[in-house]
């Protein structure tokens, strides 16, 4: 049965926003006279905050706030340096011409992810764009999509949350919200698998069908 409201993360599911993230966070590394480290390490930044990641990282306090300073400066640019992925737009377009509430549940913090979905146009598509406030770490994304599901107004039961890595998964389902998981994006389809996801799907035509 296809879901009567849908929940989107939004890097790696929405954006491919790599481009922008992995230099802002070449950046910080810069900045702080940390070695650069290679593309495959960068890829584990990708999903929770960077201040959670610098956190357990075992970065003090003082260390942190330089090194968020600097990612956010550089994310200045770096936040446009996306592009939808191919068949979004077609995509948000068929679900809200079908009457479908849609709402965005993001790790970026409210004004970036406000930004980003004007950036590209998307604003009256969706019924609630939704980020974390600065201060909101860990690895749980629930209080985000909790607000979203509020904005759609439907019960849990009856929305489904579509997302790229093991947080947007794991935390729907404390909500006892359903995930489907995106393989396009930046987690493997064995994390979102692993994660409890109830579809995973490989391109975002499979993600059309699995939402029908």
């Amino acid at each position: 049965m296809a879901p009567h409201g849908i929940i989107f993360d939004l890097d790696g599911t929405l954006t491919d926003s790599k481009p922008g993230l992995f230099a802002s966070l070449r950046h910080m590394h810069a900045v702080l006279g940390w070695e650069q480290p290679t593309d495959d390490a960068l890829q584990a930044w990708l999903g929770p905050p960077v201040g959670q990641s610098l956190k357990e990282a075992g970065h003090d306090d003082a260390t942190v706030e330089r090194a968020l300073s600097a990612f956010r400066d550089r994310l200045e640019t770096g936040l446009f340096e996306s592009e939808l992925y191919p068949g979004i737009d077609a995509l948000l377009a068929d679900l809200d011409r079908d009457g479908t509430p849609l709402a965005v549940a993001t790790f970026k913090v409210q004004p970036d992810a406000e930004r980003v979905i004007e950036h590209y146009r998307l604003g009256h598509r969706f019924r609630g764009v939704h980020g974390r406030s600065p201060e909101l770490l860990g690895h749980s994304k629930a209080a985000v999509i909790e607000q979203a599901v509020a904005s759609v107004g439907l019960d849990a039961s009856h929305v489904v949350m579509v997302g790229d890595r093991e947080h947007d998964i794991a935390s729907a389902a404390e909500l006892g919200i359903r995930g489907i998981g995106v393989a396009y994006g930046y987690g493997s389809r064995a994390e979102l698998e692993a994660a409890g996801a109830w579809r995973v799907v490989g391109s975002v035509d499979e993600l059309r069908d699995a939402l029908r």
